[in-house]
């Protein structure tokens, strides 16, 4: 574990020196001249970052066409031209951008908001935006996911108060799963019923997704209502399957299934 530790930082270091390096000099052709050296290690970093772009020009090219043979025509349309903005009668749900970190940090990072999500709060406004907004962002352009931000229309000031994400979509778009929070401050308002049936008649109607999974934990029992009304119905019982505040919670799995 050491060992491997120190690797790990010797490689980072590098990487940051040659940066470094590279910032330091200037394209200004009235600057003064600058000694820069270089060295064996540098120039083998750099290479290998020269060989990582081709590959990832590879890897693009070789993805796209992968879409455009195997995913359905309206798939490939949606991701290719943008997903809509959803309304509802007091909602406007668009996809998540990365201006609203600040707010989903305000929402992860309170410990009753997430008590039930299946994270721990979150500590600092740099750990929300890389392992929540830039991965989300991330995962939807790759076509394995989708996050709604809820915003209200009355508000119109399109600021997030929570989100309902679509994740884990199959090769050929027939299964997805859910999963939502919101601002406690604007709980028992009715948001969540409102946003996650939007998002699921979204994903069944537009997406043609065929079934709808989401779980909740035992004591959520807000969260089993919102299902319930939208019209999913239980599939599944995990006995003890999370810990939450040290005590073994059970776990139910759902499903919404789109009529034929």
């Amino acid at each position: 574990m050491t060992e491997t530790a120190t690797t790990d930082a010797n490689v980072e270091n590098n990487d940051e020196s040659l940066l470094v390096k590279i910032t330091s000099l200037s394209l200004d052709p009235d600057s003064a001249p600058v000694l820069v050296p270089f060295t064996a290690d540098d120039v083998e970093l750099w290479r290998d970052f020269e060989e990582y772009k081709e590959n990832r020009k590879q890897w693009d090219s070789w993805r796209e066409e992968d879409w455009k043979t195997n995913h359905p025509p309206h798939i490939h349309e949606l991701f290719t031209n943008g997903f809509p903005v959803l309304e509802t009668q007091r909602l406007r749900l668009r996809l998540l951008r990365t201006s609203d970190n600040d707010d989903v940090f305000k929402v992860l990072s309170n410990p009753i908001a997430v008590k039930y999500y299946g994270q721990q709060p979150h500590k600092d406004v740099a750990h929300t935006r890389k392992q929540c907004v830039d991965l989300m962002i991330g995962r939807h352009k790759f076509r394995d996911a989708a996050s709604f931000v809820i915003t209200l229309k009355e508000a119109d000031d399109d600021k997030y108060i929570g989100h309902v994400n679509a994740l884990q979509f199959d090769r050929m778009f027939k299964f997805s799963e859910i999963s939502y929070i919101i601002d406690p401050e604007y709980w028992g308002n009715g948001y969540a019923t409102e946003a996650v049936g939007k998002v699921v008649s979204f994903l069944v109607e537009e997406m043609k997704i065929h079934k709808v999974r989401a779980s909740f934990f035992a004591k959520n029992v807000a969260s089993k209502r919102v299902l319930e009304k939208v019209g999913f119905t239980q599939e599944g019982y995990l006995r003890e399957n999370v810990l939450i505040d040290g005590e073994f919670e059970d776990e139910y799995t759902m499903a919404f299934i789109a009529s034929k």
